[in-house]
């Protein structure tokens, strides 16, 4: 297996988690969440973002052989 298809199924775990929360900071009503919503969703987005795009980036990487 592709070094890079490991490092890409690791970053859509961690993008698979990083947006679960993002949902849940969306759409809960604790009160430590709902006090810093407008702080936590900017950072929660950005980050579930830059995760998803890693995981792409790394998977297409994957499929880039030279077949020489």
């Amino acid at each position: 297996m592709n070094k890079w298809k490991i490092y890409a199924i690791v970053m859509s775990l961690i993008a698979f988690g990083s947006v679960k929360e993002t949902f849940r900071i969306l759409t809960s009503d604790a009160p430590d969440i709902k006090d810093n919503r407008a702080f936590l969703i900017p950072i929660a987005t950005l980050l579930a973002g830059v995760f998803i795009f890693l995981a792409i980036r790394l998977w297409r990487k994957s499929g880039n052989r030279n077949l020489s």
